[in-house]
């Protein structure tokens, strides 16, 4: 059952509101206050599912509550229902769910209330889905393994092969990987025999090792022994989880923009970036992108409703992972040009200027140079 919060000056819209709930959706009213005040105070002990607020109210407007809300209680919806439209953009800039005008039309509020359902449902698919998981490998940036309620760890390989072999596996998971393909990757230039018992003797270091972490990950010999296959079972992958969160959210858009956020953030490096492996590159190459595209349509959402601080910090962010990334730089100089920072939009061009033409040899596209030509005719 969805807990809710009601938040409105008006005792009768409150009353009404509350029934209108009622008759759509299976929900608790936890609490109907007139106070914005007091719902503040209450909010980080309720802990409701989401509040319904409204926003021209005397003392503390909406807006100001709802801020303050989602500091204590980031995983609260908010939902404001007022009189006034003119303030949809402060509100979409604080991540609310959705914006309502009164008086409120029960059709529009079921909309409201599938949204709000949907969301709720998958919320709880994806928190049993890690709670029956068996922990987590962690492949962007260090290889790690993360439990239940711990930190990430590396694991501890008796050799560097061990690891790489383990890696070689797990990229490869589901699928049998033949003992062939292991030896010529590993062992090009060693006697047949010899290299098939490096391979047994690192199979064996790998399963210890897992054994010892408590990984419940499962290395299987393929009958006819003519190779190997890694099996996850319930332990998670982080590039799984990123790339599936990622594709089920849909389209960047005003209204859930803290949720990409949240899944940019999720790539802390390159998938085995630490490692460099040449075998992956194909795969590195592809989630890095995948990742610089998403991130760039966040950071533009961003930039489009106004919230330039969070827009810098992506394409800094952008930067930071991906140097030679000129989409990133020219972000960061459109939102110092909105942000009025002249010095800052020189400074940028000039970093990128020398990355691109100073150590790789190539001038920059006609997209930056075009937008530098009208920034300077408008200065």
């Amino acid at each position: 059952m969805i807990r809710a919060m009601l938040v409105d000056d008006e005792r009768l819209a409150l009353v009404y509101l509350e029934q209108l709930l009622k008759e759509l959706m299976d929900i608790e009213i936890i609490a109907a206050l007139t106070d914005p005040v007091e719902a503040v105070q209450a909010a980080p002990e309720l802990k409701p599912d989401v509040i319904f607020m409204d926003i021209d109210m005397p003392e503390m407007d909406g807006l100001t509550a709802a801020e303050i809300i989602t500091d204590s209680c980031p995983d609260t919806n908010i939902v404001f229902v007022t009189a006034y439209n003119q303030f949809a953009l402060e509100a979409f800039e604080l991540h609310a769910m959705d914006y309502i005008v009164k008086p409120v039309q029960s059709r529009r509020l079921m909309k409201t209330v599938r949204r709000l359902e949907k969301k709720w449902s998958q919320l709880a698919e994806q928190t049993a889905m890690r709670e029956n998981k068996a922990g987590c490998i962690r492949c962007f940036g260090m290889l790690q393994f993360e439990q239940e309620g711990h930190a990430a760890q590396p694991f501890r390989w008796r050799t560097t092969k061990t690891e790489e072999l383990f890696c070689y596996l797990l990229h490869h998971r589901g699928s049998v990987v033949y003992k062939e393909t292991l030896i010529d990757l590993f062992w090009p230039d060693t006697d047949p025999e010899k290299a098939l018992a490096h391979l047994y003797t690192i199979i064996y270091h790998i399963r210890k090792t897992l054994k010892e972490s408590h990984v419940d990950v499962q290395i299987s010999r393929i009958s006819g022994r003519v190779g190997y296959r890694l099996d996850l079972h319930q332990v998670a992958l982080d590039v799984e989880e990123w790339e599936n969160g990622i594709r089920n959210l849909g389209p960047v858009q005003p209204d859930h923009l803290e949720e990409h956020r949240r899944w940019v953030q999720e790539y802390s490096g390159d998938y085995f970036g630490d490692k460099g492996y040449a075998w992956a590159e194909s795969e590195r190459q592809r989630l890095r992108m995948m990742w610089l595209h998403h991130t760039v349509q966040v950071a533009g959402c961003y930039t489009e409703t106004g919230m330039l601080p969070a827009a810098l910090s992506l394409y800094q962010r952008i930067v930071q992972l991906q140097p030679y990334s000129e989409e990133g730089h020219l972000g960061m100089m459109q939102v110092y040009d909105k942000m009025g920072e002249r010095s800052a939009v020189e400074g940028q061009f000039r970093i990128v200027r020398e990355m691109l033409e100073g150590e790789l040899g190539i001038g920059l596209s006609e997209t930056t140079l075009n937008w530098l030509e009208q920034w300077k005719l408008r200065g």
